[in-house]
């Protein structure tokens, strides 16, 4: 007997067969994560393939495990400059855990663009590879510190002892592998002693740039064939001896690998694991299967290829076509024009598909193994097929044993078993009956169980989310509609017009045709999932979870039913509890429909910038300006916003270096000569810088001599010193009125000796005596207020204002005041009329300044003072007749607490019941509108019994119908469910069902077995439960409400006992 024990996952050698109850509930819970019921519902494929291409720099958390192939990101490890020059940057980019088979070091992207993007990578750069001992694709082995060659944009250079704009050294995670030379050679802090065995990872070196091909640190993703596994079906590996193992994509590999790992995985030792079902498994997944584009017939392309290469490039007017067919993890066979297999069966490793903003495009499939020969525009054919499983993927060593292992059993249909003491794997597929149960094993006593389903666990869409490597791994979904018989263009016909979609993810897919089948496989199991549950003999123990068997059981008409075992729960009497589900063939490989071909987009790269157009030198005396300039056009098809103007003489002298943001640039006081030579670049937003557009040109004209100098040119130096016998610059020498303020420092009053100065221009203060100035005729205009400068009676009629602010002492007689501009209507109240016998001064008498509060009478109720002088609200002042009816609105009411309401009631429209949160009802009265308006209750019930007699002895035989239940206050859609129940001897044709229109038709029950037959010979106890919807109500009329329910005989009845309950949710 087997059991699938999720006990593994948490000490599975401690498990004891004697711990009935474990193994119960064990056995049970396990039998739903496996095979095709065991998929997983999609949830955060997104999120898992983001966090996979990301580079993270973050200390902790655990290197992902790659299975098959994948691309990825990496961990940051490490990162430095030699000696703080920030000019070379070195950066250790950890990819994943174990020795990989290989990283496809030409797949690397940088921030998204690929290496032969000549746009951005202008100088080219170097990768090596450990796998290569010596020479060209070796790793580099020098400093890269300063400057380094170009090897071409977008190529790859070949020597690895050479310096390049950027080197990538390929270490592929041995037990012990050696530290990388470069950084060995390059910085002082990375010594021959960091190895990092058995960690794949890439050495990088990043040369400084000034036309923008770095921003910051380059975020990193590559293609790698992942982990090398151990393979029992070949002889020349052993276990535990890594060297000898070999790469696989084969789902059942990577899974025997993850169970027996120590590092990562459980650990198992391999003498507990039945590595022939392993084999058994693995074959299974290998079985190669057609796609739809060549259904087993090859198909026409025109290729090319190298010698030595390991990819073919497609050509042809069809070769997006031709290429898109190739997808990763299938096998192509190709053969040339002279019908010469060229590749027989090979993997396909990667497939790469590029247009450059303004270049031709480039189609490759790259393959594990390499041309023997030259091909040049070739016309052949080519074959694919898929495997029916395989395992692309990432493992992520943070997540539970448990959780990854359930992921890679879904990924091929898996049943994880303990059989005799030893792990066995199942893949869920095609086969046929290999054991009977019949009558004889059913424990009559216990009952049996048949559930037929329900809409709740079926679909007509499934959605499968993937990612699909021919995409560079993003997420891609595969989506399976079901063939509806009731209308075959409309996918819900059969659901009453109802979609009923299920999402699944496949993390380790990476084929959109495997997806595909999956999916199909998820659609037929969820529309054939009837299951039976009983109580069998201890013979059941010959079976295991999985087997096929057939089921008779003549009291229900069962008869070599054929069914798979879906769990085994031993019981602690012995017995064992079966649960088998219908085998249906949900197995067998389709030939999808072909995968939608997608144009390839030919977009602009951020790097691509175009250099100026009509590069043109204009000289002096053919200039608007009367200045040399160099001008030329605006690039068109790339976006710039400045440009880099360079002129160097004919001796190669820089003269010009500068930055402009139009597009011209003045050339003025560069010396007559010939053979300059002007380089004019374009700059983008990016910093990324074109080639230059040169120009070579000769200045015949000496710069123009112009009456106007540049401000700022005559500066002290450039004068000579007078002497006083002439030179120096003489009157002669300056302009009549150049003379400004500006440009005198002092001058001494002496020098004035003609002309007058208007009084406007002194200033008094420095020049009036004590005593001695008199005013008139304006002569001046201000005084000061120093007395002692007014000469007494000099101050005469020529006055004819004086400011108030001057009178600071002394009165001014009353003859002198003119009151009819100051004092308003109602007279003007001196102090000496102002008592405190005074009880009253009219309001329209103040008109300035403020009252002080202390001196208002105040009702000592509503208002009072603060004491200093500030009138406030007294404390509880404002009651009820303060307020006035219907004053305090929405604004006023800052919170108001629920105790407050103490009589009448809220009404329904004030209470929002989208968001009321009730944790309890006290005691519930309420009720529900039903279809016609009429309130009903939450729930109706009714049920009916039929006997023979009291003694439950006579036996019934009359047909007809039985049980009638009346059930009023039903409301449309609600949800029932029908419990019918009875003795029964042998019985033909038995009906559960209802009538929506007073008994003028009737519809049978959903949601369990109708057309009851039982042929037993003898009586017995047998229950069906009916679950489903009422619909159809009328809404007017009489009986709107009222459904009726029986049970009907047709052709035959013994019986000695039935009823029928049925429940029905209004609510719902």
């Amino acid at each position: 007997m087997a059991f699938m024990l999720p006990a593994f996952f948490s000490g599975i050698g401690n498990f004891l067969v004697t711990n009935w109850a474990k193994i119960k509930t064990a056995a049970f819970i396990a039998t739903l994560a496996v095979g095709v019921k065991g998929f997983l519902q999609a949830r955060k494929m997104a999120a898992k393939g983001q966090d996979i291409l990301a580079n993270k720099t973050s200390a902790g958390g655990k290197l992902p495990v790659i299975y098959g192939t994948r691309r990825v990101g990496s961990q940051i490890i490490y990162m430095d400059t030699n000696s703080n020059d920030s000019r070379d940057l070195y950066v250790v980019y950890a990819l994943s855990v174990g020795e990989c088979e290989e990283i496809l070091g030409r797949t690397i992207e940088l921030d998204g663009n690929p290496l032969t993007d000549s746009a951005r990578f202008r100088d080219g750069g170097y990768i090596g590879s450990d796998k290569i001992n010596s020479g060209s694709g070796s790793l580099n082995t020098v400093s890269q510190n300063g400057t380094g060659i170009d090897a071409g944009a977008g190529s790859f250079g070949t020597s690895p002892t050479s310096k390049y704009r950027y080197v990538f050294n390929l270490h592929h995670g041995a037990a012990t592998q050696t530290a990388d030379p470069m950084l060995v050679a390059s910085m002082s802090n990375w010594t021959s002693a960091h190895k990092l065995n058995g960690v794949c990872y890439i050495a990088a070196h990043y040369g400084y740039d000034k036309e923008g091909i770095w921003s910051g640190v380059p975020q990193l993703t590559v293609q790698v064939k992942g982990k090398k596994v151990f393979d029992p079906r070949d002889s020349g590996q052993t276990f535990g001896t890594v060297s000898t193992y070999e790469w696989s994509d084969n789902p059942a590999l990577c899974f025997l690998d993850y169970i027996t790992n120590t590092e990562y995985g459980k650990g198992l030792p391999i003498a507990k694991i039945n590595t022939s079902t392993f084999e058994t498994a693995a074959n299974t997944a290998d079985t190669l299967v057609d796609q739809e584009f060549f259904n087993g017939s090859a198909k026409a392309i025109t290729w090319s290829g190298g010698n030595g290469n390991d990819f073919i490039s497609v050509l042809g007017a069809n070769a997006n076509r031709d290429w898109f067919q190739n997808k990763v993890g299938e096998q192509i066979t190709l053969v040339n024009s002279s019908g010469t297999t060229i590749l027989n069966a090979k993997n396909i490793k990667d497939v790469r598909r590029d247009e450059f903003f303004g270049t031709t495009e480039d189609y490759r499939v790259y393959v594990d193994d390499t041309l023997g020969a030259d091909y040049s525009s070739n016309t052949g054919t080519y074959l694919l097929k898929v495997k029916r499983f395989h395992c692309n993927g990432f493992l992520d060593c943070n997540n539970t044993v448990m959780d990854n292992a359930k992921e890679l059993l879904a990924n091929m249909r898996g049943i994880f078993l303990y059989v005799d003491g030893k792990y066995e794997l199942q893949i869920e597929d095609t086969g046929s009956s290999t054991f009977s149960i019949t009558d004889d094993h059913v424990i009559a006593d216990a009952g049996i169980t048949v559930d037929y389903g329900n809409k709740d666990q079926r679909a007509n869409k499934v959605v499968i989310e993937f990612f699909n490597a021919n995409k560079k791994y993003e997420l891609d979904t595969a989506t399976i509609l079901h063939s509806a018989t009731t209308d075959a263009n409309d996918f819900t016909s059969d659901d009453g017009g109802e979609e009923l979609e299920v999402k699944a993810e496949f993390p380790y897919i990476s084929d959109p045709y495997i997806a595909h089948n999956m999916g199909k496989a998820i659609l037929t199991r969820s529309r054939n999932q009837t299951t039976i549950q009983f109580l069998g003999t201890p013979e059941m123990y010959k079976l295991n979870v999985g087997d096929i068997v057939s089921f008779t059981y003549a009291g229900l008409g069962f008869s070599s039913k054929v069914c798979r075992v879906e769990a085994l729960e031993l019981q602690s009497d012995g017995l064992v509890s079966v649960s088998l589900i219908e085998y249906f063939d949900v197995y067998t490989w389709e030939v999808p429909p072909q995968e939608p071909l997608e144009e390839l987009a030919n977009l602009p790269s951020a790097y691509a910038v175009k250099p100026p157009t009509g590069l043109a030198f204009t000289d002096t005396d053919s200039s608007s300006t009367g200045r040399p300039f160099l001008s030329w056009n605006e690039p068109t098809d790339f976006p710039n916003y400045q440009y880099r103007v360079n002129v160097v003489d004919s001796s190669g002298n820089q003269v010009v270096n500068k930055i402009v943001d139009v597009e011209n640039c003045d050339l003025i006081f560069i010396p007559k000569d010939t053979n300059y030579v002007a380089s004019v670049s374009s700059l983008n937003p990016l910093g990324s810088e074109s080639t230059p557009a040169t120009l070579t040109f000769s200045i015949g004209d000496e710069p123009v001599v112009t009456n106007d100098v540049k401000d700022g040119a005559i500066v002290t130096d450039k004068l000579p010193d007078s002497t006083g016998t002439g030179d120096g610059v003489t009157g002669a020498k300056i302009a009549n009125l150049a003379i400004t303020n500006a440009k005198i420092n002092d001058l001494s009053a002496d020098k004035i000796n003609a002309g007058t100065i208007a009084t406007a221009r002194l200033n008094v203060s420095d020049i009036i005596s004590t005593g001695n100035i008199i005013v008139q005729n304006d002569n001046i205009s201000d005084l000061t207020n120093d007395s002692s400068f007014i000469n007494a009676g000099q101050v005469n009629s020529n006055v004819t204002a004086i400011s108030g602010g001057a009178i600071t002492t002394g009165t001014v007689a009353a003859a002198r005041i003119d009151v009819s501009g100051v004092i308003s209507a109602g007279g003007i109240i001196v102090s000496s009329n102002l008592t405190d016998g005074s009880t009253s001064i009219s309001g329209s008498n103040i008109d300035t300044g403020t009252i002080n509060a202390n001196r208002l009478k105040i009702d000592d109720v509503t208002i009072d003072t603060d004491g200093s002088g500030n009138l406030i609200i007294k404390s509880g002042g404002v009651g009820e007749n303060q307020i006035a009816d219907d004053a305090v609105t929405d604004a006023k009411v800052s919170n108001l607490s629920a105790n407050s309401i103490t009589s009448d009631t809220l009404d329904s429209a004030r209470i929002n019941v989208d968001t009321l949160n009730v944790k309890h009802f006290g005691n519930v009265s309420a009720d529900i509108l039903a279809h016609d308006g009429v309130a009903v209750p939450l729930s109706v019930f009714g049920s009916n019994f039929q006997r023979g007699s009291t003694d439950f002895t006579t036996n019934t035989t009359t047909l007809g119908t039985y049980c009638d239940i009346n059930i009023d206050d039903v409301r449309n859609n609600a949800k029932y469910q029908a419990i019918w129940t009875g003795v029964y001897g042998d019985c033909t044709n038995g009906i559960l069902e209802y009538s929506v229109n007073n008994g003028t038709s009737y519809t049978a029950a959903t949601g369990g077995i109708q057309n009851v037959e039982f042929d037993a010979g003898t009586f017995r106890t047998y229950t069906f439960v009916y679950n489903g919807t009422i619909t159809g109500l009328p809404t007017t009329g009489s009986n709107t409400r009222l459904v009726k329910w029986r049970i009907r005989w047709v052709t035959k009845l013994n019986s000695t006992y039935q009823s029928l309950y049925v429940f029905i949710d209004n609510t719902q």
